[in-house]
């Protein structure tokens, strides 16, 4: 018989979900004698190798204000067909296709031990990734040799139906068509304006046919045989442009803008960024989006700038930001949250490499990873074999030769009517989703039950925060024996593979007098 601490770490290996209290206090006046407040670290993708595959979709409360999932933990009369949530106790009757099941023949997310369970909606229509090189010029010859070896490879291990798309930077930004046969051709942006999302979509001809609002196939306003040309002009799958992007980027040569002597280069990283953001905000909003942003220094002029170009003056220090005394700091993280937020409400991930042997600005940017769920990169050169390696693993594939990437998840809690959610902290923005159980107490990101998490992967991991209210009976009386309060965990997120996937954990803890 296994003990009470093997039956937590058993559940917690199984669900991901590992509380700072296993055993709840049952009141609010009891909550606040716990030194460390109810919380758990969730990680909403740990891998499972015993999931069964559900091609269906999951059945819900129909309760509106609950719209929890049907769990292990529900009561079900398997005579009537009817099922009873354990969030708000609705009454709810099985759906047409769950007729045949019975306490011999249940379905798997009525078996005690898929606590967790993950669905796949094959009525989604499958959308590919995109995946956008924004690559800095900016850097010496065995640096980007090195760098334009490791896009190659990352090429080799794109999925063919993924599209691709490719933009360099340096004194000047180049937007790379990837339609063009037997030439290069690319749009040439000055990197000391600061553009606007619709100033960057009418000069890149984006506004014309406002893909973002394209018509579903098959549908009464669809155009007949129009070709999409737009999105074939710098935005085209692995398949088409395979090997004109190799030959491209093979050709890619260093920024020809000689640089004087105690002076650095004049690098655009924050106009490279803020264009890639508004190309792909109009091209594919709320669609799996990975910018891999790769820079060799800091940026040097126009929006987003960290230093100038004298080399006399050094680069913010530590000292410098305590006393408040770096002169380009506050501009540039204010620029560069706004980009973030941009990805952010669009489901788009911001990854950032940076080589140098010095800072590169990676304290500014630093919003571009916290709230997209991007990778931040940090090597001496590209050229070395650490970096390389790092670099690969990002499109690594799990023991189902599936990628671990994955794209647009949101997380939202429901809990039983004891619990309140005060707040999370981890790569995520809210979705300012008020529920009945959003607690007035705010704790990291709160004042909602749901969270957008742009880039997850299988370690993502996620901190929550509960806040406990007075059961019905007083407090000094002892709760009911076997009396236990609710956390459900909604996850729906973009596989790499197209579809989408709803996973859903549902843990259940005894509340005790403390």
């Amino acid at each position: 018989m296994t003990t009470y601490q093997e039956f937590i770490t058993q559940n917690e290996e199984r669900d991901g979900v590992r509380f700072t209290w296993n055993i709840w206090p049952s009141s609010r006046l009891e909550a606040t004698r716990l030194v460390v407040p109810l919380g758990c670290l969730f990680t909403p993708l740990k891998e499972r190798i015993d999931l069964p595959p559900l091609n269906y979709d999951p059945v819900l409360c129909t309760r509106t204000t609950c719209r929890a999932i049907l769990n292990p933990f529900c009561s079900v009369d398997y005579r009537a067909k009817i099922w009873i949530c354990n969030f708000c106790l609705q009454r709810n009757n099985f759906p047409p296709q769950y007729a045949g099941i019975s306490e011999q023949l249940q379905p798997a997310e009525l078996s005690p031990q898929y606590t967790t369970i993950e669905y796949t909606l094959m009525r989604a229509p499958a959308q590919p990734a995109v995946f956008l090189f924004v690559v800095d010029t900016c850097m010496d010859e065995d640096d980007m040799t090195a760098l334009k070896e490791s896009l190659q490879m990352a090429l080799s291990l794109l999925p063919s139906d993924a599209l691709v798309g490719l933009i360099t930077f340096g004194r000047m930004v180049h937007v790379h068509e990837l339609n063009c046969e037997n030439m290069t051709r690319s749009f040439v942006f000055r990197g000391t304006k600061d553009l606007t999302a619709k100033q960057v979509q009418e000069m890149l001809g984006l506004m014309k046919q406002q893909p973002n609002q394209r018509p579903l196939p098959g549908s009464a306003n669809a155009p007949q045989q129009q070709p999409n040309v737009l999105y074939c002009k710098f935005i085209q799958p692995v398949s088409a442009c395979d090997m004109s992007l190799t030959d491209l980027l093979g050709e890619l040569q260093r920024d020809s803008w000689p640089v004087q002597q105690g002076k650095r280069a004049v690098r655009s990283t924050g106009a490279a960024l803020s264009i890639a953001v508004g190309l792909l905000e109009t091209l594919y909003p709320n669609t799996g989006v990975r910018i891999m942003l790769f820079i060799a220094g800091p940026c040097t002029q126009g929006p987003g700038m960290i230093i100038d170009e004298e080399l006399k003056h050094t680069i913010r220090s530590h000292h410098d930001i305590e006393k408040d005394n770096a002169k380009y700091m506050k501009k540039a993280i204010k620029f560069y949250e706004g980009l973030a937020n941009r990805a952010a409400v669009s489901g788009h991930v911001i990854d950032l490499y940076s080589s140098a042997l010095d800072q590169t600005g990676l304290h500014e940017m630093k919003y571009c990873s916290n709230y997209t769920g991007g990778y931040m990169v940090m090597s001496d050169s590209f050229s070395t074999s650490l970096f390389k390696q790092t670099f690969q693993k990002v499109f690594a594939k799990d023991h189902k030769n599936e990628y671990r990437m994955s794209f647009g998840a949101t997380v939202e809690v429901k809990t039983s009517r004891e619990l309140r959610i005060s707040g999370a902290i981890g790569s995520c923005v809210s979705l300012s989703q008020r529920a009945a159980n959003v607690s007035e107490t705010e704790l990291g990101i709160g004042g909602t039950n749901a969270w957008k998490i742009c880039g997850m992967y299988p370690n993502s991991t996620l901190s929550l925060f509960f806040e406990v209210l007075n059961q019905q009976q007083p407090s000094t009386e002892v709760p009911p024996t076997g009396q236990r309060g609710y956390a459900q965990f909604i996850t729906q997120y973009q596989h790499l593979s197209g579809f989408k996937k709803i996973r859903v954990t549902t843990v259940a803890r005894k509340y005790e007098n403390v």
